[in-house]
């Protein structure tokens, strides 16, 4: 080895240790928060344990799925969330409506309307629940005020969910506007003018160029909906926990446990006094196998609709 070489070779060593470095903490901090947490579970899922010591946990078999199965709450949580995820939609049409809008050339102020509607997105979802929360009030809320009539709609079984799918479509449909705006301003303007010229009118052009083209966001955007709308807790919870309390159950006839929820109330023993954390461990794993059954089949249908040449 030359002299020369030894300045290169001290050069690459260096570079090569900030790459272990840079690769090294990320994978790290999966390893401690990620792994190692669903190895746990998944322990943790056949086993008994009424406690927060895991040392405490002795082995059941599949005694908990059992339990999981036969328990009509988690039946009732797996059609609240269900239920829940209309707002997924709705919010994609309301964004990609809101969207096209906002990307005409003759608006004004697109900046502001932009920031306006990103705003509900980025505030706390706590401090968004308890202003809906108390909007809805039926003593004092400004919803009755100006129903002109005093409605419960957190205790009416028929009212409590679109309540709620009302509330997250709120706070969700920004998200989905700045994305599909985005998306929009790629699509290729002169394929729209060679429609205008065959004679295509506004909606012809939008379900014929814009809704292809844009495909690959609308996926996108789908999959993390799913995804997101399949662990709804932090509303619920919000809305639900002071009903409990008073004991009405979780939401009038308990429309409002959701999976999320139902896992949080047997792993905290929020209602009940007892831990089930074999329990809510189970319940934890079947979530997640229907979002990896439910990802993977977006990703099998997605070769029928989702375009990425146009």
């Amino acid at each position: 080895m030359t002299k020369t070489d030894k300045p290169l070779l001290s050069r690459r060593m260096k570079n090569n240790l900030s790459c272990y470095l840079m690769c090294g903490l990320p994978i790290l901090g999966f390893l401690i928060f990620a792994l190692a947490p669903l190895v746990i579970s998944l322990y943790l899922s056949f086993t008994e344990l009424h406690n927060l010591n895991f040392n405490a946990a002795t082995f059941n078999g599949l005694d908990n799925f059992k339990t999981l199965f036969s328990d009509p709450l988690f039946g009732k949580s797996i059609v609240n969330t269900l239920y829940a995820m209309i707002s997924v939609p709705l919010s994609m049409v309301l964004g990609l409506l809101i969207a096209q809008v906002l990307t005409r050339d003759s608006l004004k102020g697109k900046r502001f309307f932009r920031t306006l509607f990103f705003i509900p997105y980025v505030c706390s979802t706590v401090a968004v629940t308890l202003v809906f929360k108390w909007m809805f009030n039926t003593e004092f809320g400004i919803i009755n005020d100006l129903v002109g009539t005093k409605i419960n709609f957190f205790l009416d079984e028929r009212l409590f969910m679109p309540v709620m799918i009302f509330i997250t479509t709120w706070t969700g449909t920004g998200y989905y506007i700045i994305l599909f705006q985005a998306a929009l301003t790629n699509v290729n303007p002169s394929l729209v003018e060679a429609a205008k010229i065959d004679g295509a009118g506004p909606i012809r052009r939008f379900f014929a160029i814009t809704v292809p083209t844009i495909s690959p966001t609308t996926f996108y955007l789908l999959v993390m909906g799913v995804i997101g709308g399949l662990q709804s807790f932090t509303w619920f919870q919000i809305i639900c926990d002071p009903i409990a309390a008073s004991g009405y159950g979780w939401g009038p006839g308990d429309s409002g446990i959701t999976i999320v929820y139902y896992v949080y109330n047997k792993a905290f023993a929020t209602s009940t006094g007892l831990i089930q954390g074999g329990v809510a461990a189970a319940a934890a794993w079947v979530l997640a196998l229907g979002i990896l059954v439910l990802t993977v089949l977006n990703f099998k249908l997605s070769k029928y609709w989702v375009h990425y040449d146009s």
